[in-house]
């Protein structure tokens, strides 16, 4: 399996307490994107899970960011699954959020390998202390 598709993370608005990120996604089928809140606690469980996966000390394959369902703010998950060869699919689960009930959801897969995926987990936690417009790639260099 090649690699294919992309995924993105960029800071783009703070306070004192939060920030919020935009996710983006291209697969072979679809480009998605979606905003969601994070503070610096919340972020780092995203990357520990991702970091604790490529080490294959992670209790699950799950990740989800936040409710799904109700009233809450936008929330996405991610399930990380290989063929033991140190090929990774990794299944996004994006809020579209363009209705009240947010019942829209885009769910793709983004295909890539075992150290592309780890060199994104050790890069994503220098979002927390970027500034806004800092932005990490799953297939930056």
């Amino acid at each position: 399996m090649e690699p294919f598709g992309n995924i993105r993370i960029e800071k783009i608005w703070e306070d004192e307490l939060i920030f919020e990120v935009k996710l983006s996604v291209e697969s072979e089928y679809v480009c998605a994107w979606q905003t969601c809140y994070f503070d610096s606690v919340s972020f780092n469980k995203l990357c520990s899970f991702i970091m604790d996966y490529c080490k294959g000390t992670c209790n699950n394959d799950y990740y989800e960011s936040g409710h799904k369902q109700g009233n809450y703010g936008p929330a996405f998950s991610i399930r990380l699954s290989d063929d033991k060869a140190g090929h990774i699919t990794i299944e996004i689960d994006l809020e579209i959020d363009d209705v009240e009930d947010r019942s829209h959801r885009c769910v793709c897969n983004v295909y890539t390998e075992l150290g592309l995926l780890e060199r994104f987990a050790k890069r994503i936690p220098a979002v927390i202390n970027s500034k806004t417009g800092f932005e990490v790639s799953l297939l930056e260099e």
